[in-house]
């Protein structure tokens, strides 16, 4: 279905959901950030569709109109090639300052431990859109929040307002006015022409 990569078998995970692939997509990127996919083929034909990208990962799906999804997540073209470096002991001909500018990380313990990091989180996106405990989530969230924004409005409409609350000092029933109102103004004299 998808094939073998150039980084490994460990680098592969499988999933499968019983619904469009398109729709995961959707998922993915309203909900878990990801990059919508075009689905193009970066490994060729019959190797899996990108439905969405995270980072340096990619979301491929076997068939795009299908109606239940075979995905795979692995890493994207680059990360294949300096994953499959490091595997086969070719690891030497990458010098810290090619890792810096490939990965952003300039020695192969630190890539190999960061690229595992985005690689587990990644995946367990991909499994909670799957399963659908993403948009549950996602639902969750946004309820607490028109709740928390619901209360918010709440609490700030009963708190007084403190100028209007505020009583003003009255001498004898006289009108309020701002001291900025009742200064003396010099007399303006007419210009003769």
């Amino acid at each position: 279905m998808f094939g073998l990569y150039p980084a490994g078998a460990q680098w592969v995970r499988h999933f499968s959901a019983n619904r469009a692939p398109r729709d995961i997509g959707k998922v993915l990127t309203a909900h878990a950030g990801f990059t919508a996919g075009i689905f193009h083929t970066p490994f060729g034909e019959h190797r899996g569709a990108v439905v969405a990208q995270s980072g340096r990962f990619l979301i491929l799906t076997a068939a795009v109109n299908a109606a239940q999804a075979q995905l795979a997540v692995v890493p994207d073209v680059q990360m294949q090639n300096l994953l499959w470096s490091f595997e086969t002991g070719y690891a030497n001909q990458w010098g810290p300052r090619e890792l810096l500018a490939l990965t952003g990380v300039d020695n192969w313990d630190g890539l190999i431990r960061h690229t595992s990091a985005e690689y587990a989180a990644v995946c367990k996106a991909v499994g909670d859109a799957v399963d659908g405990s993403l948009e549950k989530r996602a639902i969750e969230a946004a309820a607490a929040a028109e709740a928390a924004k619901a209360e918010a409005t709440s609490t700030r409409a009963a708190t007084p307002d403190p100028v209007v609350g505020r009583m003003f000092y009255s001498d004898d029933d006289a009108p309020w006015l701002p001291s900025d109102y009742l200064f003396d103004a010099p007399e303006v004299q007419t210009c003769a022409h």
